[in-house]
Parts: structure tokens; C-alpha cells; sequence
């Protein structure tokens, strides 16, 4: 068998036999009909000159001769009214040279500008042989075998520069497989072993030895154009794939699913109102530049915004020369300048989402039309979903990038980050050297806030003393025991020297003191109890007692200071969580950096300004709004801890201080430290406030500026007096602080001079909510 040019085993030798049209027209010369009759008649006398036609022919150049016979005989098979519109061919059995053709078949040959190679070279020479042993399975014996009658071919268009995809079906009713003496028959079990082993090469060669079969007849090949299934299908497959040529191939299959060799495609994301190239390398957009943007508000008619935008359906422009004249918008220029003349722009929805746009271009007028939308209806859904998986997956590399280089991020300024992160993506994709740049919002208002435990250091102390000296009486327990059951005078001498460190611990805790006396014990006592421990009975018992009364992870009397411990968290944890509910409530008014921290009490950073938002247009009263509701918080907070000072195991008071300053700062974000900072020399004395505010005496008397259940607002300029003072106003009449509050000079700090405050006291009520607060507001402004 001769097989893409060479010889090749086979199970079956090839006759070529037309005995199967012979037989047909042996019939129509039976019909009624005399002109069927006399046709039938005259194809058969072509068969009487050439008998080897129906009896068969073994070599296929033999064929040469009789051709024209060949073609008569089998003309029955192509009708006249179907010859333009089917793509069909008679072949012999399992050799794809055709004997005779369609019209359209010929008419596809020679568009494609060459001699067509009907080889199939991407079928090797064990899958032929299994092919035909199929056919036989299926043909002669009737078993269910695997099909094996299809193949697709790839055929140009060499005059629309376009590769059609045909599938090839081939039809055996016309030929007959006849077992020679070589042949094996083929049982039941013999079947269900070879499809058990079915890739197994020699067992198919056993059953069906080469030759063995004779297989007479004519194959009939129906091609089918699939082009529209393939082009779907390389479009989804290449959505799926991330290479460079992607985007290309995704090209070449819209260019033949819409049949138009020039078709150009591009992709358009939508932020902020704005048409934006997707920014990913090897993805292009055919309205815009690389580094162009199209406002949406400004550079679109309405008509193309409501289409877009509002009902997010296609826009098709057939005719964009005439558009332009029409419409005269930013977009028709961009469109004219492009030199595009017919263009498509399909919103990409998933799930109601609006992901972006999908861009179809061409360089001739009505090339693109509403009709195309109808060819689009496929694969615009798979696009969507493709879109959709490459903005999660550029999300979470974004966030990954953040999280690498700038750790945990605040929501209101995440955008920002989200930007410098693509570009440092696109660097990535360029294979340049990418560098997260450092980031800065200009033009700020700060607001600061703190609610201090009062005398924190001092409490802390207290309580690590207690501590110690109850450690060392249980240590002085031990020793006095001991001295008196051994009188040796080496444990009055630690005793001595334990005396000396509690006399100093009544004084108070000095730097360096718990260390100094946990350090003794376990050099000097700590190995002697080891000792007594293994000698004495009672004193293993007494040092047993006292090593209970040792926290197992700290091991040492952990008790004050673990109430002072536990009261100051539950502090933190209930503020901090106050104040991060409300701040959710506050966003909403207008966003706004924000950041706390835990430290003996609660303190807060916010920013606000233009620079922070990324859509909304801000104006002072933003920031009058922020410090009404700063201060009212402030109440709120201070209530919330009265309520609970109950619950505290140990008694403690906090001091609340708000700082105005009134000059607009930038905000840094530190690449080499991970964190936000003021930018310059001059906004650098902000942080010097916030650092030394809170120890600020008042003028001439030794009284810090913070007190316990009062309120310190720490300012500069009189104008910030003049504003907090109309707040303190609204908040007394409200019954919320009361109605006098002081007005007092600071001394000056190291590097800062000229502060001033308003003190107030608040008022402390079961029930005080901003919510009231802000109904207050409502109806006050009605009158």
C-alpha cells in the first residue's frame, strides 16, 4: 500500500471496483422513466468496453486511461444542481487521490493558488493501519469499533488570504471488505482483546495480517466547511493559553470566523470613566495609543454613551467617515485618525459586571455591520470569561506586588498602590528592571487623636513591684528554713541581700531593677534550691510551693502585673474596635486615610485631601465635617470606657487630646521602611507635636495639658480656636460636654513654641451615639 508517498504495510490490498455504480445504473435501466432508462443504457456500454471497471483494478496509474469513462460512470453521484454546492470526491479506498470531483471541490483547490497534497501527515503509519482495521470491525463483522472516519484539512484562500477548516468525512457504502486465505477471523473474544489493547501494534498485526483482506470499491469524501467550530475553538484555546503570539492567534481566528483576512481586534478596560488600553504586552487597541486614555464624559455623544455605558450594548459604525461627519467627537477623530473606516466595540459583561471592551476594526466602509454581531454571539460570552479570569489574576498579582513591597495598605489610597503596582507588572512583562516607586499624596489635612492611660509608666511599675517583692518573700520563705534546719550562715547572707533588693523596690522601680534581681535568682538561689531539693524532704516541698506561685512561661509572679496587662488590653481591644466600626460609617462621608495604634491607650492618624480620593472631587467642608465628627467620637469613646472602668481589674483613667493643625502637609510612603511619614523639613514639625504634645505642661504651672475625663484640642493658630470653640458650643447644648471650657497657654517644648488649648470636660451619659449627634444636626439646621 502506497501511504503519503511510500510503501507501507497494510491489512487490505486495494481494488478499484465501481461495481456499487455499476449495480445503480444496472437498476436505472430498469426504470419507467425512458430517458433514465436510455442514460442507465449508455453508462453501461462505457462498463461493457471496460469490464475491469466493475471486476477491479489493482493499480491506480492504470486508472490513467479510463478516466473518462470513470468520470460518466460515476456523474450519477454529482448531480448538475448540487455539483457548486456540495464539496465532494470519489477516491479509491484509502488512497486520497480523487477520481472525479464537484465543482465547488475544484473551484476550492484552485483558490487556493497550488496542487493540494492529500497526504495526511499528521496521521503516522500504525494509526492508518489501525484505521482500516476498523473499518473492517465495523463493516464486515459489525462490531461496535472505534470510529475512525474523520480528518480535518486545512485549505487556503490564497485570494482572501484567509486558511478554511474542512472536515472530511469519507463514506465506505460504495466499497466491500473481502478476507483472503491469510485472513484471521475475527471472534467475539478475539474482539474484546484488541480493543483491550488497543495502541498494541503487533496484536492488531496478529489478528489482521498485512494483506489479508481485499478491499474492493470506491470511497466517497464529503468535505464540510467547520471554519466557524474551529475559529471558536482556537479562540477559546488561546484564551486559555499565555504566550506572546496569544493575542495574534486570537486575531487570525476572528478573522476567520468572520471571513475578513484584515480584521484588526483590540482590548479597552474602563476606569473612571475613561477608555484605557489593557496595558498587557502583546494586547493592543486599534482606538487608542499606548499611553492615551478617551473621557468617556467628554470625548463621547450620547448616543455612543448611552449604547455603551447606560444600556451596555455593541456599538457597530459601518461607516465611520460618516459618523465623524455626524457626531465630531473626540472618539470619531481618534477612529478617523486610525484609519479605520468600519468599527465594532462589544462590552464584555460577566455576571452584570462591566469588564472592558472588545474592539473590531476594518479598513473598508460596511466590512463590519450588524450582521457580524450575529457571528459574534459565541464567542463574546468566552471572551468576557477570559477578561474576567486576567483582571482577577492581574488583581492578585497586584496585591501580591503590595504586599511584597509595601505591606498592609489602607483601602482609601489602595488605588494608588494598584497603579504604581501595573506599572511595576508592565516592567515585569518587558523584562525591565522593575522599581516600586515611592508614593506621595500632597496636600493633606491631618487630624490626630489619643487616648492615653494616665500615669501608665507609673501604674506599671507598681505592679511589676508587687510582683518582685512577692517573688522574694517566697524566696526569703525558703532560705529562712533552710538557715534554720543547717545553720549555715551563707543563706543569711543571700537573705541579706534580698532585703536590700525589696528595701529598694518600696522606693520604687528603678531602670534595670527587675533584671538585676531576676538575674540573682537564677545565678545565686535558683541552683541552691536545685541542691536542697535533692537533699532535704520539707525544703523540696516549701521550694515546690513557691515555684507555684511562678507564671510557667515568665517564671515569675506574674499577678499585678498581669491584671494592669489584661485591664490595658481589654482597653485597647474595646476602643480599638469602637473605632474601627465607626470609621466604617465615616469612609462613606467622604474616604480618607486612616491608621491606629495600640499602644498604653489608643492614638489615630487621618489625612484627607484631593490627592487621596480617586474619583471625588473634595472641598473643605469635608474637613470641617471629619473634625465635628472627631470630636464627637472623642465623647463617645470616653463613654465607652467610663462604662467599662467597672470591669477592669485594675484602676486606671485615660487623658483624650485631639491635635488641630490647620497647613496642609504631603504624606510619604517609605519604600525602605514600609510605612507613611510626612514629607519635608517643614511638615516634619508635625511629627515633632505629635511625639510631645501629649507631656505639654500648662504655662506656668507643673499640670500636664491632658487630663482624665476631659477633652485637650492642642492648636497653633487662633483661627483653629475660633472654629473648635463653635463645636464645643454645639456639643455643650447638647448636653454631650459641659458648657465652660478653658482656655490656656502651653510651655514651650523642646523645638516647638506657640501651642495653645481648649480643655473641656466631657459629660458622661448610659447612652450617647454619634447617630443622635448627627439627627441633632439635622434638625438644628432645619430651623
Amino acid at each position: 500500500m502506497i501511504y503519503n508517498g511510500k510503501e507501507v504495510e497494510f491489512p487490505a490490498v486495494m481494488q478499484i471496483s465501481f461495481y456499487k455504480v455499476i449495480e445503480t445504473l444496472e437498476q436505472m435501466a430498469k426504470d419507467k422513466d425512458k430517458d433514465t432508462a436510455t442514460y442507465a443504457g449508455q453508462m453501461l456500454q462505457e462498463v461493457e468496453k471496460h469490464p475491469e471497471l466493475r471486476d477491479g483494478i489493482a493499480d491506480v496509474d492504470q486508472l490513467d486511461r479510463l478516466m473518462g469513462s470513470v468520470r460518466k460512470i460515476t456523474r450519477v453521484l454529482f448531480p448538475d444542481a448540487l455539483t457548486t454546492n456540495e464539496i465532494k470526491a470519489i477516491t479509491p479506498p484509502f488512497f486520497f487521490k480523487p477520481l472525479h470531483t464537484s465543482t465547488r471541490f475544484d473551484n476550492i483547490i484552485k483558490a487556493s493558488g497550488e496542487a493540494f497534497d492529500y497526504s495526511m501527515k499528521d496521521v503516522d503509519e500504525d494509526t492508518f493501519y489501525f484505521y482500516c482495521c476498523y473499518f473492517i470491525l465495523g463493516s464486515y463483522y459489525g462490531y461496535p469499533a472505534p470510529g475512525g472516519g474523520s480528518w480535518k484539512l486545512d485549505i487556503l484562500n490564497k485570494d482572501q488570504g484567509l486558511t478554511r477548516t474542512y472536515k472530511m468525512l469519507i463514506n465506505a457504502d460504495m466499497s466491500e471488505f473481502i478476507p483472503t486465505d491469510k485472513a484471521v477471523d475475527i471472534t467475539r473474544e478475539d474482539f474484546e482483546e484488541l480493543i483491550d489493547n488497543f495502541g498494541d501494534i503487533s496484536l492488531w498485526k496478529k489478528k489482521f495480517p498485512p494483506n489479508s483482506w481485499i478491499m474492493r470499491g470506491v470511497n466517497i469524501i464529503n468535505l464540510v466547511d467547520v471554519t466557524i467550530d474551529e475559529s471558536v475553538g482556537s479562540i477559546t484555546s488561546n484564551l486559555l493559553q499565555k504566550s506572546d503570539d496569544t493575542f495574534e492567534n486570537i486575531q487570525n481566528g476572528m478573522r476567520s470566523l468572520l471571513n475578513n483576512a484584515e480584521l484588526e481586534i483590540g482590548v479597552l478596560t474602563l476606569e473612571n470613566n475613561h477608555l484605557i488600553p489593557i496595558g498587557k504586552e502583546h494586547v493592543k487597541s486599534v482606538l487608542l495609543k499606548t499611553n492615551e486614555t478617551l473621557d468617556c464624559s467628554l470625548e463621547m455623544c450620547e448616543y455612543v454613551s448611552g449604547q455603551l455605558l447606560q444600556r451596555k450594548e455593541p456599538l457597530v459604525i459601518s461607516d465611520v467617515d460618516r459618523f465623524h461627519e455626524r457626531s465630531e467627537s473626540g472618539m470619531s477623530s481618534k477612529l478617523v485618525a486610525s484609519k479605520t473606516k468600519s468599527y465594532i466595540l462589544v462590552p464584555l459583561l460577566h455576571e452584570e459586571q462591566m469588564l472592558g471592551f472588545i474592539e473590531l476594526a476594518s479598513h473598508n466602509r460596511y466590512a463590519l455591520n450588524n450582521g457580524t454581531l450575529h457571528r459574534l454571539d459565541e464567542i463574546v460570552p468566552i471572551i468576557a470569561m477570559a477578561q474576567k479570569r486576567f483582571i482577577d489574576e492581574a488583581q492578585n498579582r497586584i496585591e501580591a506586588i503590595i504586599q511584597q513591597e509595601c505591606t498592609t495598605i489602607h483601602h482609601s489610597v489602595k488605588w494608588r498602590f494598584e497603579q504604581e503596582a501595573e506599572k511595576f507588572m508592565h516592567k515585569q512583562f518587558n523584562n525591565e528592571q522593575p522599581v516600586f516607586k515611592d508614593i506621595i499624596f500632597n496636600n493633606l489635612y491631618p487630624l490626630y487623636g489619643q487616648m492615653d492611660i494616665k500615669g501608665s509608666s507609673v501604674k506599671r511599675n507598681k505592679a511589676v513591684s508587687s510582683d518582685l517583692i512577692k517573688q522574694i518573700n517566697g524566696v526569703k520563705k525558703v532560705l529562712k528554713y533552710a538557715c534554720q534546719q543547717t545553720r549555715m550562715p551563707v543563706f543569711e547572707e543571700l537573705i541579706f541581700r534580698l532585703e536590700n533588693y525589696r528595701s529598694d523596690l518600696k522606693k520604687g522601680l528603678s531602670a534595670g531593677s527587675e533584671h538585676r534581681i531576676l538575674r540573682f535568682l537564677k545565678s545565686d538561689v535558683y541552683p541552691v534550691f536545685d541542691h536542697l531539693k535533692e537533699t532535704d524532704g520539707p525544703l523540696r516541698k516549701l521550694i515546690r510551693q513557691y515555684e507555684d506561685t511562678l507564671d510557667p512561661t515568665l517564671q515569675t509572679v506574674y499577678e499585678e502585673r498581669k491584671k494592669y496587662d489584661t485591664s490595658i488590653n481589654q482597653i485597647n481591644q474595646r476602643l480599638a474596635s469602637f473605632l474601627d466600626q465607626k470609621q466604617v460609617d465615616a469612609q462613606k462621608m467622604f474616604p480618607h486615610y486612616f491608621e491606629r495604634y495600640k499602644t498604653d491607650g489608643i492614638e489615630y492618624n487621618m489625612y484627607i485631601g484631593e490627592s487621596i480620593t480617586k474619583n471625588e472631587k473634595f472641598n473643605t467642608i469635608y474637613l470641617r465635617n471629619l473634625r465635628v465628627w472627631q470630636l464627637m467620637i472623642m465623647c463617645e469613646m470616653e463613654n465607652e470606657f467610663h462604662k467599662m472602668q467597672r470591669e477592669l481589674q485594675t484602676p486606671v483613667e485615660i487623658a483624650s487630646l485631639i491635635l488641630v493643625y490647620n497647613t496642609p502637609l504631603s504624606v510619604h510612603f517609605r519604600m525602605d521602611e514600609k510605612r507613611f511619614d510626612v514629607e519635608g523639613a517643614y511638615n516634619a514639625r508635625y511629627e515633632i507635636i505629635k511625639k510631645r504634645v501629649d507631656k505639654a505642661l500648662i504655662r506656668g504651672t507643673n499640670e500636664r495639658i491632658t487630663k482624665p475625663g476631659s477633652i485637650a484640642i492642642v492648636y497653633s493658630q487662633e483661627q483653629d480656636a475660633k472654629e473648635y470653640r463653635e463645636y464645643l458650643h454645639f456639643l455643650a447644648a447638647r448636653g454631650h460636654v459641659k458648657k465652660q471650657f478653658e482656655d490656656l497657654e502651653l510651655e514651650d517644648l523642646q523645638g516647638v513654641t506657640g501651642l495653645k488649648a481648649l480643655r473641656v470636660e466631657v459629660v458622661y451619659a448610659e447612652e450617647l451615639s454619634v447617630g443622635k449627634l448627627m439627627e441633632a444636626i439635622e434638625s438644628g439646621s432645619a430651623h
